[in-house]
């Protein structure tokens, strides 16, 4: 009379053992180790980049199965947290959210501690950037064409501020000067903030400066926008023409974000966490907060990403040389 229920037992124990390991496969897909997934960002916190971060960090945490959580690793022009994404076990555990001066820094570096490409699987890129020159309020020349006219007929030096160096700000000053032929004084800033200050100021003549932040300050009239960075004019400030209408030899390399992992990821792994980012890039809020920011939203696939990383690469070492910037 006993046996029936025991051997009840038993079958349901080997039925539940069965369904355990059907799903212990998809589980494993999801969280390879049950850890969170951490977004190593080389920024500081309420910049551009940690803001991208945090904004797709959600959706991305639904796609995985897992918690993400954002660190700030600041410093060094993002080299310190590619250092420790590079160095990280591939499980997609730990990434990289990242900006133009991965690609820069292997132009401005000649020997740094990782290879910004081999060392990293890209993910996807999350979009390009437009920059707008900005001036002092003061400055008497009326738009960037009489600002060039003017600086070729009294051949003075124009002063810019530098809110990092190395950075695709800068490399936006190099540009320009290079394809204008002007003389221009770069004065070097600990960070955005107080570069654009001294511009407001009217120490400074101009700067290269990110639309999100400079924005406001443009609409209370603090500083003058003479031209985005690109060959079209954006919907964060569409009244501001391109530089090429003035400067036709302008050439435009738009400043990017983009997510990589430690080289060796699997495809499968990668491809979850792709499709977690590129939905959080569909929702309207997102898009609409990127396009005020002068960003153009992407989501491109891996290869096309690792395409457009050799690409940025081979751009910016040319760069270099044509820039006269030596590699340290």
């Amino acid at each position: 009379m006993t046996s029936f229920p025991v051997l009840r037992l038993a079958t349901a124990t080997l039925l539940a053992a069965s369904v355990l390991a059907l799903a212990l496969p998809a589980a494993h897909a999801q969280s390879p180790s049950g850890a969170p997934i951490r977004l190593i960002v080389g920024a500081s916190p309420g910049g551009s980049t940690d803001t991208l971060a945090r904004s797709i960090s959600d959706e991305l945490s639904k796609a995985v199965g897992q918690p993400v959580i954002v660190e700030n690793k600041p410093g060094a022009g993002g080299k310190l947290a590619a250092m420790e994404v590079a160095r990280a076990t591939p499980d997609g555990n730990t990434l990289l959210v990242s900006f133009t001066s991965h690609t820069i820094n292997a132009a401005l570096y000649s020997k740094l501690q990782y290879d910004p490409l081999a060392d990293f699987t890209p993910i996807t890129l999350l979009a390009r950037v437009s920059s707008v020159l900005v001036a002092r309020p003061d400055l008497p020349a009326k738009d960037l064409g009489e600002l060039v006219a003017r600086a070729k007929a009294d051949g003075k030096d124009l002063s810019f501020a530098i809110g990092g160096t190395g950075s695709s700000l800068h490399m936006d000053t190099y540009e320009f000067l290079t394809a204008t032929g002007l003389k221009g004084t770069q004065i070097p800033f600990k960070g955005t903030a107080p570069a654009m200050t001294d511009v407001m100021a009217g120490h400074v003549d101009l700067m290269f400066a990110p639309v999100g932040v400079s924005r406001p300050l443009i609409q209370a009239g603090k500083l003058r926008a003479l031209a985005v960075t690109g060959t079209k004019r954006i919907p964060a400030l569409a009244q501001v023409p391109p530089i090429s209408e003035a400067v036709p030899a302008y050439n435009t390399n738009h400043g990017w974000f983009g997510v990589l992992g430690p080289a060796k990821m699997s495809p499968e792994r990668t491809a979850r966490i792709h499709a977690g980012i590129v939905k959080a890039l569909a929702d309207p809020k997102l898009r609409e907060r990127l396009e005020d920011d002068g960003s153009t939203p992407d989501g491109s696939g891996t290869a096309a990403f690792a395409a457009f990383l050799q690409a940025d690469l081979n751009y910016w070492v040319a760069k270099a040389k044509v820039f006269g910037i030596q590699p340290e």
